[in-house]
């Protein structure tokens, strides 16, 4: 059985070096009774501690993990966390992944590639009530509103750690939350009304969403691909890009496959989930207050709609703000975990009217245009106060929605606010939750400017069959062709690919990449930028994940009959240090 421990670290104010091994220690602020942290806002973009000395910051972690060199495991069935042993109000929740170091590790190295928060009894709303991936984007509540939690209820955890390293490790799943009693969070105020409204969550999610016959899922790992030449270009920017799942957005889904919108157009508006009868009580009216979205690198945006008697209006753009420079400007290339997600909520002047049978729509958009992009997430989270009615109803008609910022966001330099919210102006477009992280900036793609040693023009042995195992691609290995030449593959003739390694329960990819694909491993490179970007090139290949195991994959090898002669280079998304090359010729 895995450990499950809490703890107050503060290893940052204590001085703790990088190197400086720390085991979290025990701490008791989920008891009522004990003294925690205030609940300060830890940036300019945090949110302001609204309730003073009635709010505590409890840290919980869940661990130690011992993570296996290459680990790349789900945890399928929910293991029992820790949670405030009191009744209370949660207003803020913010998740992150620790080693012995006391800090999160570099991202390109080991990363929480997501984590999924569940009560294991009565339900809290629809679906999981948090979510996390990389890009840890810290959920608030606005002004007035929490989510209540009892003290016999049960938390679960289902998480998957990626460790792209040959490197066994220990890690941390850490999350605080910012609390307030039940009994001072049901207290009235003056205004006749409690110091804190509940809200029920809402999980959104399109790549384990069912809209079609044809679609295919995959149990506790909601993902879906998105290949370069598909999709339309975006207006502003003229690159391609692709939403899911209205649009057909890969030739193959995430395990290989051809399913609806993954090779298998389909006529598809997006992922709906309508509200059902009784979700929002006897008002069948209530408000969503704070909405925000997750995705992985080379994801957009999230945009979320809401369908109301067969008409649908745009509620929101949750986007990934990718950072460049010294990381205080967005306009990054989508290319990794460098991002943060904005959210919206009431307390910059969003907050929206839902009614009992109306439909919130979503589609999650990527870059299609200089790379593919696979196993994907398109996930959005949404808390609701069932019988509030204060929210804005883009319904109306003297309501009007600009494609905006709002003028109340905490955003940084390089947003442009453009837009002033009231009762009749709904904006589109959020704030931040968090700035860079530092485990993100580890930059550095493969270009003229530093080291990317060309490959060898030495012609190698005639293969037909690529053996991996112990982290290398064996005789296609970059290692082995700097020595014995690039291996020569006839034009038309099969290519087999083969994972020695599952005897460990190790998956491994096959993934092209941009010839020489030879820069060292960075937050940003290697990517799957091969081929020539057309929709239909065979070249621009993928094996999905080879293996045996509960999840992801249940074979072992793979086929690439090639169609055009050249020089091709593969990686390992899973490890990509792994690098690989091949020759084609007539």
């Amino acid at each position: 059985m895995l450990l499950v421990a809490f703890a107050l670290l503060g290893l940052a104010a204590a001085g703790v070096q990088a190197d400086e091994p720390r085991t979290p220690v025990p701490e008791a602020g989920f008891i009522e009774q004990v003294p925690a942290r205030p609940c300060d806002p830890e940036s300019s973009f945090d949110v302001p501690n609204y309730y003073g000395a009635k709010c505590k910051r409890l840290r919980f972690v869940f661990g130690p993990l011992p993570v296996k060199p290459g680990q790349n495991d789900l945890l399928i069935e929910p293991t029992t966390i820790e949670k405030p042993a009191y009744d209370g109000y949660i207003t803020r929740f913010k998740p992150n992944l620790i080693d012995s170091s006391g800090y999160a590790p570099p991202v390109e190295q080991l990363h929480l590639h997501h984590a999924t928060w569940l009560n294991l009894g009565r339900s809290y709303g629809s679906g999981p009530f948090m979510a996390s991936g990389e890009e840890k984007t810290i959920p608030f509540w606005p002004k007035g509103y929490g989510m209540k939690v009892q003290k016999d209820d049960t938390w679960g955890l289902l998480h998957m750690i990626h460790n792209a390293t040959a490197k066994p490790t220990v890690v941390w799943i850490i999350y605080d939350i910012d609390y307030v009693a039940a009994t001072d969070a049901e207290a009235l105020q003056p205004n006749g009304k409690p110091l804190l409204q509940n809200t029920k969550n809402i999980w959104l999610d399109v790549g384990g969403s069912k809209f079609d016959p044809e679609t295919e899922t995959y149990p506790f790992n909601p993902i879906y691909n998105v290949q370069r030449g598909h999709g339309t270009p975006d207006p502003k920017t003229g690159k391609l890009t692709c939403s899911f799942p209205a649009q057909n957005c890969a030739r193959y889904n995430s395990l290989g496959n051809v399913s609806a919108q993954q090779g298998k157009p389909k006529n598809v508006k997006g992922m709906d989930w309508k509200v059902p009868a009784g979700f929002l009580g006897d008002t069948k009216t209530g408000t969503l207050v704070v909405m925000g979205g997750h995705l992985h690198p080379g994801g957009l945006d999230d945009k979320i709609s809401i369908v109301r008697d067969g008409v649908e209006k745009p509620i929101l753009t949750s986007e990934g703000i990718y950072w460049k420079g010294d990381g205080t400007q967005p306009g990054g290339e989508p290319t990794s975990w460098d991002f943060s997600m904005t959210a919206a909520s009431k307390d910059i002047g969003w907050g929206i009217l839902l009614k009992e049978g109306d439909t919130i729509r979503l589609n999650a958009t990527y870059d299609s245009d200089f790379s593919s992009w696979y196993e994907n997430m398109g996930i959005v989270m949404t808390w609701v106060a069932p019988g509030d009615t204060s929210g804005i109803d883009p319904f109306n008609p003297a309501t009007k929605i600009v494609d905006g910022y709002s003028t109340k966001a905490k955003n940084p330099a390089g947003f442009t606010a453009t837009c002033t919210p009231s009762a009749t102006t709904l904006c589109t477009r959020g704030q931040i939750t968090h700035t860079r992280y530092q485990e993100n900036v580890n930059h550095g793609p493969c270009t003229a400017l530093n080291n990317c040693p060309a490959l060898t023009t030495k012609k190698g042995q005639a293969l037909s069959e690529i053996d991996m195992g112990g982290f290398t691609y064996g005789a296609a290995d970059l290692g082995v062709v700097a020595v014995n030449g690039l291996p020569q593959v006839k034009k038309a003739s099969p290519l087999k690919f083969v994972n020695a390694d599952t005897a460990d329960y190790m998956w491994h990819t096959v993934t092209s990449c941009r010839v020489p694909c030879t820069g060292p491993t960075k937050v940003d490179y290697p990517i799957a930028d091969g081929g020539n970007g057309n929709w239909d090139d065979v070249m621009d290949f993928d094996s999905s994940e080879l293996g045996v195991g509960l999840y992801p994959a249940q074979r072992v090898d793979w086929t690439l009959t090639p169609d055009k002669p050249g020089v091709y280079t593969f990686f390992c998304r899973i490890h990509p240090s792994m690098r690989g090359a091949f020759e084609v010729t007539d």
